[in-house]
């Protein structure tokens, strides 16, 4: 179960990484990967969403050129707990 874990957080860690630089760097909404990245990774950051806030851009649906989305790093530091946690419970001990 440990490396069904690990994959899962993994896969998320990689997803919302992915978004933090994308939006950190201003990548264009033209590229269907970044596209897809943000679709995907947005059901994941949105729990944390509310902690700071966002731009008022970003809530009328626009992306201004490059920002810090503090929802981003937090996911990522919750993910990466949570992933850590789970992980210690299912690894058997010896």
């Amino acid at each position: 179960m440990a490396p069904v874990i690990s994959l899962v957080f993994g896969l998320i860690e990689v997803l919302v990484g992915l978004r933090f630089v994308f939006l950190l760097l201003g990548a264009s909404l033209e590229s269907n990967f970044v596209t897809w990245i943000y679709n995907a990774s947005h059901p994941l950051v949105v729990p944390f969403g509310t902690i700071f806030g966002h731009p008022a851009e970003v809530i009328n649906g626009t992306l201004p050129g490059s920002f810090f989305e503090t929802a981003s790093l937090i996911a990522l530091i919750a993910y990466a707990l949570i992933g850590g946690v789970l992980f210690r419970i299912m690894t058997p001990r010896s």
